[in-house]
């Protein structure tokens, strides 16, 4: 963002605001530099979909509103344009990959054209928490609410009509969103506690001092994953690219994009109402191409996905209907772990209630033979942190009757290989996992990359100046 304001309101050249990117001792990870070269050299910059020229407007659009003794003041994050005559006013998102690649929010949207449409002029207050400084400005006639892809400049119209229409878009997408968090009666904690300003004050997410192992020390907060941990063993500037969410390329193979279709079917069979067991009529036919959701399957890929999909059926958690309790699909779980100053993410394949006690499933495809014997929570962190989470209790029910059970897909057999978090032996190697996988991250204040033959087929490769290396051959 500061390189395009420099660029649009300093009238400096797009080389030279680049130039400057990096700078200030090293503070910029090199990865994120060479993505926002790359966003900036793509950026549309003031040119409208239809040739119009625009002119960037450094100035929020606010609209402040009285409601007894409140204040209330809108506005949307993003980059504003306008046109000379100032007639249409144009809001722009900007995503880190391409424009239109997942929906938008209608009530982000209708947030935004309701602002740009009506609201003042605004420069950004300081401190935070005072009001705008705003001043009067004539409603625009028209208003354009975009996207901007920054991984290739492309752009996409989201709205575009009038003030009346902008007005109407709000009072039915908008301005419901607004009263919900006005409310605000309900807790979603999740990754976007790491930069919430109310954590200290909130009672969620639940505090689990040492849930990672590690002994407490001065450190930023931070949030993280069984996954990002496991990207951090292969390579600490892929983890950092990863939570920063920059565009991958090529992220899933063909084993990884079978197990996502088969997980997707689940998911959605498991989320019906009532959770009804899974049977053969609702699975895909043996000989025909399938998808779920975004992932397709076609010939020997979709032939061994729905003989996966018919092992799950004898295994289902949901056939034993007389004990399960409540069910929760793929939800989204985070715990605060103060001692390592981490927000801790977890996404379960399934929890359910089994006669009062919390059973955590994770779900895995294969095409290989397997051993019952492996070190599955060395293989999959995620069964370690779901062993120490129950252990703890974190989830409520009864810890005693708690378990991990990881289900095994294969097109010819199944297998349920189940963790008990009351053995104290395997609730020490979850423990192990978890601190050896956790101290190094934790202690990394750079994210070096650690460049070799994984850098062929990393996702994120493409912004990491390293990659050049394993492409010599260095290993």
């Amino acid at each position: 963002m500061s390189a395009l304001d420099r660029v649009e309101f300093h009238n400096v050249s797009v080389e030279r605001a680049l130039s400057a990117l990096g700078r200030g001792g090293g503070s910029l990870h090199p990865g994120l530099v060479s993505y926002a070269q790359n966003a900036v050299r793509c950026y549309p910059f003031s040119a409208g979909p239809d040739g119009t020229r625009l002119v960037a407007d450094r100035h929020f659009s606010v609209v402040r509103e009285e409601r007894g003794s409140q204040v209330r003041e809108l506005y949307a994050w993003g980059r504003r344009y306008q046109s000379q005559d100032g007639r249409l006013r144009e809001h722009r998102f900007l995503r880190f990959g391409r424009a239109g690649e997942r929906e938008r929010d209608p009530a982000q949207v209708a947030l935004a054209a309701f602002t740009t449409a009506c609201g003042d002029g605004g420069a950004w207050p300081t401190p935070w928490d005072t009001p705008f400084l705003t001043f009067r400005r004539a409603p625009a006639e028209r208003v354009r609410v975009a996207e901007v892809g920054l991984a290739d400049g492309s752009y996409q119209v989201l709205f575009d009509g009038s003030r009346a229409e902008a007005e109407a878009y709000y009072a039915r997408y908008g301005r419901p969103r607004v009263e919900e968090i006005l409310v605000g009666d309900v807790a979603r904690p999740g990754a976007a506690c790491v930069d919430c300003k109310l954590l200290t004050a909130c009672s969620h997410p639940p505090r689990l001092p040492g849930l990672l192992g590690l002994t407490a020390r001065p450190a930023p907060l931070r949030k993280v994953s069984a996954s990002d941990l496991r990207y951090y063993q292969t390579c600490p500037a892929q983890a950092y690219l990863y939570s920063l969410r920059l565009p991958r390329v090529n992220e899933y193979g063909e084993a990884a994009h079978l197990g996502k279709a088969v997980h997707a079917w689940l998911e959605d069979l498991h989320r019906r109402p009532d959770g009804p067991p899974c049977r053969v009529s609702d699975l895909p036919l043996i000989d025909e191409d399938w998808a779920a959701g975004e992932w397709r399957l076609a010939e020997d890929a979709a032939r061994a996905g729905a003989r996966m999909l018919r092992q799950h059926l004898e295994i289902c958690p949901l056939l034993f209907q007389e004990t399960i309790g409540e069910v929760r699909v793929e939800p989204d779980l985070a715990f605060y772990d103060t001692a390592a100053n981490a927000i801790v993410l977890a996404k379960p394949d399934l929890l359910y209630l089994d006669d009062g006690s919390w059973v955590w499933r994770e779900t895995k495809t294969t095409q290989r033979t397997w051993s019952r014997d492996a070190n599955w929570i060395g293989r999959y962190p995620q069964l370690a942190l779901a062993i120490v989470l129950l252990a703890r209790g974190a989830l409520g029910g009864d810890p005693g009757g708690s378990r991990v059970e990881l289900e095994i897909l294969h097109p010819e057999d199944r297998d349920i290989v189940l963790l008990e978090p009351d053995d104290p032996e395997t609730l020490a190697l979850a423990r192990r996992t978890l601190a050896e996988l956790a101290e190094p991250w934790r202690a990394d204040e750079v994210f070096a990359p650690r460049p070799g033959a994984n850098c062929r087929t990393c996702p994120v490769s493409v912004w990491c100046p390293q990659r050049a290396k394993a492409d010599e051959g260095v290993e």
